[in-house]
């Protein structure tokens, strides 16, 4: 952009020719060319437009075309509703500060939404009348929907981690890498399987001995979040500086980093210039500036330094030797000039000379050259930047160096957050506007004062003053995060980058920092923490719940290989099997239910229902583990109906859930209450027990997937954590509402359901109960490659009187058709070898012709894709492995189906309560047990 403003002609502008511009207008363009942050300038009547290349990503298509051009009228009309009140405010001399516009852009032929935070600071001529206005902006697009895109469901932290824009990786206490995100590999350039499971130190040699290791397991040590800027130089050669952040959790340290070379590098070319204007401010009028680096001999300097020594402009800005321009020094003044220079270069620190120097035009010129030589850390003078003064006289120099500190004032307040400098004793004596709106006082006001005599809150003052004086006293900079109430009393979390303030002689005389708000991005992190914590609980609750069945079947099996023939060994051996077997079915069903149902997967079969009647199925399906505990159980139902719209089995499973919960948590020989209450336009079911009670902190959480109390010795069951958040789902879907309440902990707990209420001409008539007929034999062919699953099938229904043949395959079972034509039942594995379920159906059906038969499928897949997919094969039945043998012997009874050809009869949701007919027909087999109907309860939700 400099290179622009150089070559375009402004005769052609309102501005006119380059040296007919104020002294403020070229100090001001000098500076923003300088900056590394997007900076402007609208200047005079015409509000002509200039910029710097920070700038020019914002402008897309219409740069170059914008330079000199009217910003209103040309360059941004689509939003000049928006800016005119804003140059109109520092057009009357009043700084303006949005920290977020929304606003449509159209920069490359079509509009965007897009959101920037704006400055405009009123630049004053000689005579005191605002000329102009200098201004700073940031896009804040990004920030703004990174803040949307993470407000969504912890259950995706996953996509939030791939979506990040930095690196995130994850370390086990061990420093082995646990989860990475996708950044971290592009950074990195290595792949996820390359990392996972290896150690940081491996990874990375030389990082142990290094402040970043130090760093980390300082962090994992103190349990206190760290930060670092740490440059690492990868085995291919290339150099990177990272700037890392490492937070303590429970698995170890969350550590999150991103690529700041590029930033440096500005860093660098931003501090030369601020070097430059520093310089100014403390020697006054400035003729000149220059940078001699020493060990490579290269000097610098700018096109007046080349003016006043007579040098070739190009060759001065690309580097020549000190030797040339000590050529054009006073003979007489050369010596001195070189003593001088080889003391500062000895001691390091401040130079100061004055000499005489020939300049361009033939004239000697008297100078005064200031500067400070930086060293190595071996003591070595390695850069040399300074700055030339002229002699005029005393009231131009002050004059200068007025306007110096105007200008910095105004880049000062440009800078986004709390920018600010205190003296030794703490008091404020530099604070922007950032500091004003964290006050909410005016400047006037803070100046002066220290922070236990502005903050409220005064543990905190003292907290940050305690800061302040430790890096004074210690001459370092830190980055620490402080706790600040804000003006309107919420808290909030502040990162602070501090470093002391040196004057000529080294001695520290204050301190200066910069202060960002990131409460909101240490929630993020909290919220994704919690997410990870919670999924790992779930993990850990679930592999213990798939492990307690499997003990006692494994010591079954054990029993029955020891004593096959023990009939009484046996039969008890093969009930606790069956129970747990049972018991993992439902645990599988219920991940699936709370998944179809929370997804709005599941239809609900909407009809009038009596929640009386679900009252007493709900009482009748707890029973088992009511008496298991002893407990006394009172049901309070009024005399008249409670109608709702809504699913029957569904309700009734949201019932049984919440009495089977209250079970878990009352103790031995506890109370339960069940009370319905029918208002005019409301159901409302209340479930309060006296048991363990809800600790505060849990009760807001209560229906949160995956979310349990503590477990207790007595409790016999456990859950996965997600009972309760399935019966709000389904409550939810009715148009109910469910709350918890209680006391605290040992005070019980009460959880009332409501439901709207709807009216009926009449009240529906249950249906009748119909008794199962005797066993009817059935020839019955079973079909399954698994040769173990499907023996055991066959020898349980041979027991019960059925005539079972078994096939490993299609073929197989396509032979056994030749030696008998007839059979009332096929039972199909879906997943065979050789040939499909599905097509062996269609296959035997052809061979059959009309002879009526039932076709049950048996497969381990139940989704609803997976029964749509069977019924379209012509089967009658849907079942899902493990088999349920009481479901099994039920349909044998019915023979072929009429009206439930095609209807899913099995897969039930976990916990619905069986149709009336099936529980008849299962209190008729011989092997009924009443605990083998379990409902889908909360392991440990209250």
């Amino acid at each position: 952009m400099g290179a622009r403003l150089r070559e375009m002609d402004w005769q052609r502008t309102s501005l006119g020719p380059v040296e007919s511009w104020s002294e403020a207008l070229r100090t001001l363009v000098a500076l923003m060319l300088a900056s590394n942050q997007p900076m402007y300038i609208v200047w005079g009547p015409s509000r002509t437009f200039l910029y710097n290349d920070h700038y020019v990503p914002f402008l897309g298509a219409k740069h170059p075309w914008a330079l000199g051009r009217d910003i209103l009228e040309e360059v941004w009309p689509e939003i000049r509703n928006e800016l005119e009140p804003l140059i109109a405010s520092a057009a009357a001399g009043d700084p303006v500060h949005i920290s977020s516009m929304h606003l449509m852009l159209e920069r490359n032929g079509y509009p965007e939404e897009t959101y920037f935070s704006f400055f405009f600071a009123p630049v004053r001529d000689a005579s005191g009348t605002v000329a102009g206005m200098f201004g700073a902006c940031s896009d804040i697009t990004a920030q703004m929907q990174l803040e949307r895109d993470l407000s969504a469901s912890d259950a995706r932290h996953r996509q939030v981690l791939e979506n990040m824009d930095e690196a995130f990786v994850l370390f086990d206490r061990d420093f082995r890498v646990v989860e990475v995100n996708p950044v971290t590999e592009r950074l990195t350039d290595l792949h996820r399987d390359a990392l996972l499971g290896r150690l940081h130190w491996d990874l990375f040699p030389g990082t142990l001995e290094s402040p970043l290791g130090q760093m980390y397991l300082r962090a994992l040590a103190s349990g206190r979040a760290e930060s670092i800027e740490h440059q690492y130089t990868f085995e291919n050669g290339r150099q990177c500086w990272f700037e890392v952040r490492a937070f303590p959790v429970e698995e170890g340290l969350a550590v999150f980093f991103h690529d700041i070379t590029q930033r440096r590098e500005e860093a660098e070319t931003a501090s030369l210039a601020a070097e430059r204007v520093q310089l100014a401010l403390d020697a006054g009028a400035i003729l000149a500036t220059w940078v001699w680096l020493v060990p490579e001999d290269r000097i610098s300097g700018d096109e007046r330094f080349a003016h006043l020594f007579g040098l070739d402009e190009r060759a001065c800005r690309d580097g020549i030797p000190l030797a040339i321009a000590v050529d054009a020094i006073h003979p007489d003044d050369r010596d001195r000039v070189s003593a001088a220079v080889e003391g500062a270069l000895a001691r390091g620190g401040p130079y100061r000379c004055e000499y005489r120097v020939l300049t361009r035009d033939g004239t000697w010129a008297w100078v005064e050259a200031n500067g400070r030589v930086e060293m190595d850390e071996n003591g070595r003078a390695v850069r040399f930047p300074g700055v030339l003064l002229g002699h005029d006289e005393r009231h131009r120099v002050e004059a200068e160096r007025d306007r110096a500190l105007t200008l910095l004032r105004t880049f000062t307040e440009t800078v986004p957050g709390v920018v600010y400098a205190k003296d030794r004793e703490g008091r404020l004596v530099v604070g922007n506007h950032g500091v004003a709106d964290l006050l909410g006082v005016p400047q006037s006001y803070f100046l002066g004062r220290t922070d236990l005599e502005l903050l409220a809150d005064k543990a905190q003052a003292e907290g940050v003053m305690a800061n302040d004086r430790r890096i004074m006293e210690s001459g370092v900079a830190e980055q620490v995060e402080e706790e600040i109430q804000l003006a309107d009393g919420s808290p909030a979390i502040w990162l602070s980058t501090k470093a002391p303030w040196f004057d000529e002689d080294g001695k520290v005389v204050g301190l200066i920092g910069a202060s960002l708000d990131i409460t909101e991005r240490r929630r993020l992190i909290e919220t994704l923490e919690n997410a990870d914590r919670r999924k790992d609980e779930f993990l850990a609750m679930l592999s213990h719940e798939l492990r307690n069945p499997l003990a006692p079947i494994r010591t079954a099996a054990e029993l029955l290989r020891l004593a096959p023939s023990d009939e009484a060994r046996v039969s008890r051996s093969a009930e606790i099997i069956s129970r747990q077997v049972a018991h993992m079915t439902d645990l599988v069903d219920d991940l699936l239910d709370v998944s179809r149902v929370t997804r709005g997967l599941v239809d609900f079969d909407r009809k009038p229902v009596d929640m009386r009647t679900v009252v007493a199925a709900a009482v009748e399906q707890s029973e088992p583990t009511v008496q298991l505990r002893r407990h006394t159980l009172t049901v309070e139902t009024t005399g008249g109906p409670a109608f709702v719209l809504g699913d029957w089995h569904r309700l009734v499973q949201v019932v049984t859930n919440l009495l089977t919960n209250a079970a878990k948590y009352t103790p031995q020989e506890g109370a339960i209450r069940v009370a319905l209450t029918v208002m005019e336009s409301e159901v409302a079911i209340e479930v309060t027990d006296n048991g363990v009670g809800i600790e505060p902190s849990l009760l807001p959480h209560v229906f949160d997937l995956f979310t349990q109390a503590a477990r207790t010795p007595d409790r016999v069951q456990g859950g996965l954590g997600i009972g309760l958040a399935l019966v709000r789902s389904i409550v939810s879907a009715h148009g109910g509402s469910i709350a918890a309440s209680s006391g605290g902990l040992a005070r019980g707990s009460t959880f009332r359901l409501v439901l709207p209420r709807t009216e009926v001409d009449l009240e529906p008539v249950a249906e009748a109960m119909t008794s199962r007929a005797p066993v009817q034999a059935r020839t019955v062919m079973l079909v399954d490659d698994n040769r173990d699953a499907a023996d055991t099938l066959a020898t349980v229904l041979r027991l019960l009187g059925h005539d079972v043949t078994v096939a490993a395959g299609g073929h197989e079972a396509l032979g056994l058709l030749t030696l008998r034509p007839r059979w009332d039942a096929f039972i199909l594995d879906i997943g065979m070898p050789d040939m499909t379920g599905h097509e062996l159906a269609s296959r035997l059906r052809e061979r059959m012709g009309d002879q009526p038969a039932c076709f049950i499928a048996l497969t381990g897949y139940g989704q609803q894709c997976d029964e749509a997919e069977s019924r379209a094969a012509g089967f009658h039945h849907h079942l899902v492995k493990p088999v349920d043998v009481e479901r099994i012997v039920g349909l044998l009874a019915l023979g072929v189906p009429s009206d439930e050809v095609g209807r899913r009869s099995s897969a039930r949701p976990a916990g619905a309560v069986r149709s009336e007919s099936r529980k008849q027909s299962m209190r008729d087999s011989p092997s009924f047990d009443r605990n083998s109907i379990k409902s889908s309860t909360d392991g440990g939700s209250t």
